[in-house]
């Protein structure tokens, strides 16, 4: 994910409906406990997020799927390997973004 045009535009944050966004959101949502205990905040680009739904909110009924820009979050981005702790094996998705 080095050159510009390989960078996304988006990002996603999934929120399970047990925690419930506010409306208008805020400018911080609260930590997950998942992000807490992980030490970083578990992101998907465009193309990941439906495999991410069936493998870790497959039980929730509703989901809260929130677009934030990449440019606004850029410096604070690092990528993970599909086979890293946090997401386990995810062959032929590419890189998830953590922050």
């Amino acid at each position: 994910m080095t050159s510009l045009s390989s960078q996304p535009r988006y990002l996603y944050k999934i929120v399970p409906s047990t925690v419930p966004v506010r409306e208008p959101i805020p400018e911080r949502l609260a930590v997950s406990d998942l992000d807490q205990s992980s030490g970083y905040i578990h992101l998907s680009q465009a193309h990941q997020v439906p495999n991410t739904l069936k493998t870790f909110f497959a039980e929730e009924p509703l989901v809260y799927v929130l677009r934030i820009e990449y440019h606004r979050v850029l410096q604070d981005i690092r990528w993970e390997s599909p086979d890293g702790n946090a997401s386990g094996p995810r062959p032929g998705e590419g890189l998830f973004p953590v922050s």
